[in-house]
């Protein structure tokens, strides 16, 4: 294939290929994970034993009624955020659609969408995200003597709920931004305004995904250490919850590295396309000037604001306990 040949491929689907840079990154994130499949098991064990040995007392009962509401809370803030990226995002790929891009799109979020889902229905205790981020929590509400069969059954109905979105809002947000970088199809309209408005759309599109991210880690958090809450203070429970804090820190390393790699892909892309815009529509507007005005150079001053949502998640997960808004202890 000629040079000539794949660069026209690259122009004709980049926002495909720095699509899958975002989906790369899960990936490795989630089989780094899968590492930890094994010894998921062995705390899983730990936890259910200790929670199976609890002598219910008014003490327990208070320390889980509260961290059973700090739970639920954290399902309203996650449920809100993304049914409001959920919005953004259709609003943003309606607003963008070009009908030859749109269905490759489409296609892509549709097996994304169908692969996670298919991964959440077929979890095993083989995987290590299905034993920490669910198992091990609803199996020990199970065994909990304060959680009754009624009760389960409507967390389960809610966990399920916030699982199914968790896996497919943060698809359709990349399907929003894969659409806010598709070009034009006539050069005529590729103009310093279509850049400078889908540079908006991408910049809401990473703090939207932020917000669910961050979200998202409060909910685990939440989540996780729940059942933990009725264990008497001990160095175990001290432990464990700090085991736990070490979950919210990979996913939070792994989420600000994927906001970071999108964006940063996303820019230097269209760096070179504005330049070409400069070049052969103003000639008299010097390049570099406006590059830098306008924020399309990798200058760490000009996305203050965007850093900062990028580095959310991360600063979350490094906080013992999700930015200690879900502090049990």
């Amino acid at each position: 294939m000629r040079l000539s040949n794949i660069k026209a491929l690259y122009d004709n689907n980049a926002y495909l290929f720095i699509g899958l840079i975002a989906v790369l990154i899960q990936i490795f994130s989630y089989a780094l994970f899968e590492i930890n499949a094994e010894s998921s098991l062995s705390i899983k064990s730990i936890i259910l034993g200790q929670i199976q040995k609890v002598t219910v007392t008014h003490i327990a009962a208070f320390d889980e009624y509260k961290a059973r509401t700090l739970w639920l809370s954290s399902c309203v803030i996650s449920i809100t955020a993304y049914i409001i990226a959920l919005v953004w995002s259709v609003v943003i790929i309606y607003r963008c659609r070009q009908k030859q891009h749109v269905y490759k799109i489409m296609r892509l979020g549709i097996v994304i969408c169908t692969i996670n889902l298919w991964r959440i229905c077929t979890a095993t205790d083989q995987s290590a995200m299905y034993n920490n981020i669910f198992s091990t929590t609803y199996e020990a509400l199970a065994v909990s003597p304060l959680i009754s069969a009624a009760l389960l059954g409507k967390i389960f109905a809610i966990i399920a709920t916030i699982n199914i979105l968790a896996a497919i809002t943060p698809v359709v947000i990349l399907m929003a931004i894969c659409s806010a970088i598709t070009l034009a199809s006539e050069n005529s309209e590729r103009t310093l305004a279509f850049f400078t408005q889908r540079v908006n759309y991408l910049e809401q599109g990473i703090i939207i995904g932020s917000m669910i991210m961050l979200f998202g880690i409060i909910h685990m958090a939440a989540w996780t250490q729940w059942p933990i809450a009725i264990l008497e203070e001990s160095p175990l429970k001290k432990s464990l919850l700090a085991s736990l804090s070490a979950i919210y820190q990979f996913w939070g390393v792994a989420f600000s590295l994927l906001l970071f790699a999108l964006y940063t892909a996303v820019m230097v892309y269209w760096r070179g396309q504005v330049r070409l815009v400069l070049q052969h529509s103003h000639p008299d507007i010097n390049a570099k000037t406006w590059l830098q005005e306008n924020g399309f150079n990798l200058s760490w001053q000009k996305h203050i604001p965007q850093i900062s949502a990028m580095l959310t998640p991360l600063l979350a997960g490094l906080s013992n306990s999700g930015m200690n808004l879900m502090s049990l202890h």
